[in-house]
Formats: structure tokens, sequence, C-alpha cells
């Protein structure tokens, strides 16, 4: 297990990504430590920058697959990875039985053909190998509060619009309940050994919000290439303690996210 405090955590992912970022990924980083270190070879679908393998699932990771060059050009910075190879999840360019652990963090809810990708994932771990995943689920939009606020004020249309906008804006195909998430991975062979809820109405509202004052992030993005122009600690010793809350939080039966860990009998 690792000896990091929850300071450590949020501090890796505040320096280098938008408030509402950082605090997704602290969760998902505490949440994976416990399984550290993760059996090799390690499969990253949907390495995306590199940051979250850099600071949760490093010093190494063998091979990270992702559809976007962009992505991967910035992820061969963080030098995390062995290997880095542009590739759909739902073809994936290896032999069956080829890795002992895949982790996938935030990614299958966004590729359109869920069934495809979850039986790659199979095909591609050893027997007795590990699989592990994060997902938001059915429970994320009902958790926003600006369409509470405009139900509230019976502005029904306007709050169904604004749902279907962030869910665009998101490029989320598959919001499944938890039960149909375990139910998709059995339904592909695998042995779901647990799952845990995360992302609290509070986070997943202190989230949402924190999106629209995340403009001067964008900003800096476009102008620099880096989420954070000036990471110094103390200025952001508020947000740390805010933060910390959501990540010490417990499992809400109405979490915005899961947690599972499965594996290939």
């Amino acid at each position: 297990m690792s000896m990091k405090t929850d300071s450590d955590y949020i501090w890796q992912h505040l320096a280098a990504l938008p408030v509402f970022r950082a605090l997704i990924r602290s969760i998902e980083h505490h949440l994976l430590a416990d399984y550290k270190p993760f059996p090799a070879p390690i499969l990253d679908v949907g390495a995306g920058d590199g940051h979250f393998a850099a600071a949760a699932l490093g010093p190494f990771v063998d091979v990270g697959v992702d559809v976007s060059l962009a992505s991967l050009r910035e992820a061969q910075q963080h030098q995390v990875y062995h290997h880095l190879l542009s590739s759909s999840a739902t073809d994936l360019p290896f032999p069956t039985e080829s890795f002992a652990t895949v982790i996938s963090n935030c990614v299958i809810e966004h590729i359109p053909d869920l069934t495809a990708t979850l039986a790659e994932m199979y095909r591609t771990l050893r027997p007795g190998g590990i699989l592990l995943l994060t997902v938001p689920t059915n429970q994320l939009e009902r958790n926003l509060i600006i369409p509470r606020i405009l139900r509230g004020l019976r502005l029904y249309a306007i709050a169904d619009a604004y749902i279907a906008w962030f869910r665009r804006v998101q490029v989320h195909y598959h919001l499944l309940s938890r039960e149909h998430w375990v139910e998709a991975l059995t339904d592909r062979g695998f042995h779901v050994m647990t799952h845990r809820g995360y992302m609290s109405v509070r986070a997943t509202q202190f989230n949402e919000l924190w999106h629209y004052a995340g403009w001067p992030n964008v900003l800096s993005r476009r102008l620099t290439g880096r989420w954070v122009i000036w990471a110094w600690r103390p200025r952001f010793f508020l947000i740390v303690r805010l933060l910390r809350k959501f990540v010490n939080e417990p499992e809400h039966t109405d979490d915005s996210c899961l947690f599972l860990v499965a594996r290939k009998p």
C-alpha cells in the first residue's frame, strides 16, 4: 500500500491540472494506490496525455494505447511508458494473453462499442490477470446541480437541454447503473471481485461548477501548453484542504462514478 498522504495525491494533480480535473484524478489515484504494485506486464487503455499514469500508475507502465496522436506525443514526455501505440481499444494490436494487468481510467464510457472494448481487454489479459476500471454511472447526470436548479424553477426543457449538452461535451456513450456495469463485465467473462462508488453528490456538483471557473486554465493551456503556470504549493493551500474532504468521503449509494476490480478466470 502507498504511504503517501491525501495531500500528496492531491498536489500531484493540482500542480498540473485544473481544479475540477484534479479532484476526480486525486480520488482515482487514491483508489488505485491500494492495488500497487500492479502485476506486470501492464497495459493502460486510454493513456491520454500520460499525466495520470506518471502520477498514479508509475514508475513504469509497459504499454499505453490511445487513439489520439497528439495525446501520445504528450504522454511520451512523461517517460512513464516503455511503449506507446496509437490504437483503438476495440482492436488492440497484441497477442492473446499478453498482460497481467489492464488499467483503464475513465475511458471506456467514451468508446461507442463497449462490448468489443471489454472483449479485447479480456482477450489480452492472462488467466488470473486483473482489470482495474473507473467509469461514470447513471447517477452522474442526476447529481448535477444546474439541472436541479432549473427544474426547481420549472424550466424543465432547459434542464433537459443542459444535460444533453453536458453529455455531448463529455462524449459519454455509456452511463450505466452499478448493476449494469458489473453485468457488462460478467457477460464478457470477467469475475468482478469488488466495486466501490466515488464522487458523491457534493463532489460532483463541486466538479461541475469548477468547470466554469477553470477558464484561466483553458487560456493558459492554449497559450503555453500547460494547464497551470505557477504551481506554487502554498497558493493552493485552501483548495488542497477542500479537495481532501472529497478524497476521504465514504462510499454513497448515489455516487456518480464506480471503481471496479475484476479478474480473468
